[in-house]
């Protein structure tokens, strides 16, 4: 049986009778740039999350960039993040000015709250914290830890569109949350997109002036911004989509689920879970000591996995330039991790019968290499 990591292709077929006629009608419409669709849109998002406002751009990066702007983080000031992200995390602080200074996580692979306190001095600008994975980070301590500092804090929600934190959705504990809906997030646009959510509608203005030139009107440059508008097509599509989310999310979790009881009782760490957070399952990410070996056991069963990310960001060659920083003591906890983690297949399209099939080879391979150590023990 062959088991694809994703099923970007499929996803969208499935919903082409919806898509198509609401593409046409942008495209009938001549307007392909401003309209209707996108502050449709922005207000659906903005409900989703339970925040003021919403504010779409063309990318999570430029939403991550174009925060940072908008909340005037000081060029040259320290910007607490993590190293087990996507490097766009990391990136948009360089691209800034705001020097990245990299912090270790915990055992739920998110940002340490403790590692937090211990690095927030007179320089840092900023602090973002990533819902990594779809699983948010402990928001109510980093909240008040920012707000005691007087440090704003920027919520990464790239991979974590609807989860939720004591009951609040993730995005509006920080002074911004900034989402990527790229086509392989769980929110896919059909090409790029990102969102920036907020209460503070001043921040908002800020921000559509940033995305649009700074022009006030045609004619009126308010201030300098660039070119991040998000286009009517896109919006459309995303509006389409946005009333599936949560069917799908309800499916991965259920999926999530049945990997979790099928699993139990393996020699593999599990996804972190708690009480307080709803976890949507961006990616299903296992830790194994043996991951090259397991890898090349499902590979040759048929069965796609990746790995989110095997190199932290610290560890890439750009690192070396952009006074990228780390915390005293190092990241012995991001470090350890990030030579175990592999993604296993998780998307709305995976049946039962495919979570059956994957679970049972992973079974299979610690069966093996139980036999194995077992003959070597007997035979020395």
């Amino acid at each position: 049986m062959r088991v694809p990591f994703s099923q970007v292709r499929e996803e969208n077929r499935e919903l082409m009778d919806e898509l198509l006629p609401r593409l046409t009608e942008v495209l009938e419409s001549g307007v392909l740039v401003g309209g209707d669709e996108v502050p449709r849109f922005e207000r659906a998002f903005a409900r989703l999350h339970g925040t003021r406002e919403a504010v779409a751009v063309n990318s999570g990066t430029d939403a991550l960039r174009l925060a940072l702007r908008a909340l005037g983080v000081p060029r040259g000031s320290v910007g607490i993040t993590v190293a087990n992200t996507f490097v766009a995390t990391v990136g948009a602080l360089v691209s800034e000015g705001v020097r990245p200074l990299l912090v270790d996580v915990g055992a739920d692979e998110n940002i340490d709250p403790e590692a937090v306190a211990a690095a927030v001095t007179e320089e840092t600008g900023v602090v973002v914290a990533v819902h990594l994975r779809g699983r948010p980070a402990q928001m109510d301590v980093l909240r008040d830890l920012c707000a005691e500092r007087g440090v704003p804090l920027i919520e990464d929600c790239a991979q974590a569109v609807g989860a939720v934190f004591s009951g609040r959705p993730v995005g509006g504990f920080g002074a911004v949350g900034c989402f990527s809906l790229h086509p392989l997030k769980n929110l896919a646009a059909c090409g790029d997109a990102g969102v920036v959510v907020t209460d503070d509608t001043k921040l908002a203005d800020r921000l559509r002036l940033l995305r649009n030139h700074g022009l006030a009107d045609r004619d009126t440059v308010a201030l300098w911004g660039e070119n991040s508008r998000l286009d009517p097509l896109q919006a459309a599509a995303l509006d389409v989509k946005l009333s599936r989310l949560a069917g799908w999310t309800k499916s991965r979790r259920e999926l999530a689920a049945l990997y979790d009881a099928r699993l139990a009782g393996l020699p593999l760490v599990l996804p972190a879970h708690g009480p307080d957070r709803t976890h949507v399952y961006h990616r299903y990410v296992v830790r194994t000591p043996w991951r090259a070996e397991l890898r090349a056991h499902l590979a040759a069963a048929g069965v796609e996995t990746a790995i989110h990310y095997p190199v932290p960001v610290h560890r890439q060659p750009a690192a070396r330039t952009g006074g990228v920083a780390v915390a005293d003591g190092g990241l012995p906890v991001t470090e350890h991790q990030s030579g175990e983690i592999l993604s296993l297949p998780l998307h709305p399209l995976l049946t039962e019968e495919q979570i059956d099939y994957v679970t049972d080879r992973i079974t299979e391979f610690h069966h093996r290499r139980s036999l194995r150590a077992h003959r070597d023990e007997v035979g020395a």
